[in-house]
């Protein structure tokens, strides 16, 4: 086993106190061929682990909200996969810390990690074991630590960087800058101190700067990397869909305008809990970040019953949180068209400043539609053309002015009531 520490720029801070918030019983997809429990409630380890004595790591000391908030922006990162994160302690109920340890190393596909503690014992911010998960551990291989105290109020650095070392157990090495022009080596790439809006970084450099700063966007990448003593390129996402067992999840709408699924309305309006999904690489076994056409597509169809003014939003992230609202740490970017009943390009979205919104207002003729949500296709760093950024993730839609074609079927309800009604009234 390969082991990975990771050091922080950032203070530590001795914390030996047990949370006070209740831990939210969360899952992103129950049932998942691969499980990362995400644990706030702290861990007795006993023995050593990658050379160091862990002991006891106390409870991370934030916010039921903030655990809430770094649980959704891990389960994002891993959207695309056929995977469980969660913050339900899988290991048998009233196992002992020992027994817990022994249980999570003796089941393939899973890891504990253990959020919390100030990290003293390892003289870094989070530490894995490298290519772990997918096989049966031993001597505490499926655990690692992301050590929360180093900055418990900074949810980007507590949610990447436990999403950091989760990605070292499922056979990831360290994304860095390497043979840039003008730019030094660094093993950890932040993609040059990405920072504000549209800025993106690797998940596997370092994608925090300070406390409430960093890129917009934290991503897998195929880029350089630090591979145990060389450098070459790795393809995250590919090393993630080539792990043992490991798929890629459907999102349930149809990818092409003869599956497509009907838009789901609340009268006029778009049912934004219902109008979403999520886009992923087009191939599984030779994944590439860049292009529309590299990613799935999602089809909606809808009929307007007479001309109408619609106002339609395609809104990065996933409503992981609250209803209608993207919930933080979201890593796709896209856009969408509207088609004609034969496919043809009818309009087409435009992005916001933001980047976190692609929208279209507008007059349609009565008829039948489709909307074709796309992918951003991928971004390319300015600096570094070899480092190529994968734009997947969750999206909703939002929208108004849908004026419908009724049904047949309630047309046809309707008229076999006015004919019993007519045969009633003949009775009389």
């Amino acid at each position: 086993m390969k082991l990975c520490l990771r050091t922080l720029a950032l203070a530590s801070v001795a914390l030996s106190v047990v949370a006070s918030a209740q831990i939210p019983a969360l899952s992103s997809r129950p049932g998942a061929s691969y499980t990362l429990y995400l644990n706030f409630g702290g861990f007795n380890y006993s023995g050593t682990w990658g050379g160091g004595t862990p002991g006891n790591t106390p409870a991370y000391t934030g916010s039921t909200a903030q655990m809430t908030n770094v649980w959704a922006r891990i389960a994002e990162k891993f959207v695309s996969y056929n995977i469980n994160v969660t913050t339900v302690d899988p290991a048998p109920s009233g196992s002992t810390d020992s027994q817990r340890k022994s249980f999570y190393d003796s089941q393939a596909r899973m890891m504990h990690t253990v959020i919390g503690g100030n990290g003293g014992w390892s003289g870094g911010g989070g530490v894995s074991f490298i290519d772990v998960a997918q096989n049966v551990g031993s001597n505490g291989s499926h655990t690692n630590w992301l050590f929360a105290a180093q900055g418990p109020n900074d949810m980007q650095f507590v949610a990447d960087g436990a999403t950091h070392e989760l990605g070292h157990s499922l056979n990831l090495w360290h994304q860095g800058d390497w043979g840039v022009s003008g730019q030094g080596n660094s093993e950890y790439s932040s993609n040059f101190g990405a920072n504000g809006v549209g800025t993106f970084a690797p998940i596997m450099g370092v994608t925090y700067n300070s406390p409430g700063s960093g890129p917009q966007r934290s991503l897998w990448r195929v880029g350089n990397a630090h591979v145990g003593n060389n450098i070459s390129t790795q393809n995250d996402m590919g090393n993630l869909y080539a792990l043992n067992g490991m798929s890629r999840p459907d999102d349930g709408v149809g990818h092409t305008t003869g599956t497509a699924t009907s838009l789901p309305l609340t009268g006029t309006n778009v049912n934004n809990l219902l109008a979403k999904g999520f886009l992923s690489p087009a191939s599984t076994s030779s994944p590439n970040p860049i292009g529309v056409n590299s990613y799935t597509k999602d089809y909606f169809s809808f009929a307007l019953g007479t001309s109408s003014n619609i106002s339609l939003n395609l809104n990065a992230g996933g409503q992981w949180i609250t209803s209608g609202i993207a919930a933080e740490g979201l890593t796709f970017r896209g856009s969408f068209n509207i088609l004609n009943s034969g496919g043809g390009l009818v309009a087409s979205s435009t992005e916001a400043s933001s980047t976190l919104v692609s929208s279209y207002t507008g007059n349609l003729n009565a008829g039948s539609y489709f909307i074709e949500v796309l992918n951003y296709g991928g971004m390319t760093s300015s600096i570094d053309g070899t480092a190529k950024y994968y734009t997947s993730g969750s999206y909703f839609l939002t929208g108004s002015g849908f004026n419908t074609v009724p049904e047949p079927v309630s047309i046809v309800a309707l008229g076999l009531g006015l004919v019993a009604l007519v045969r009633r009234r003949r009775i009389k």
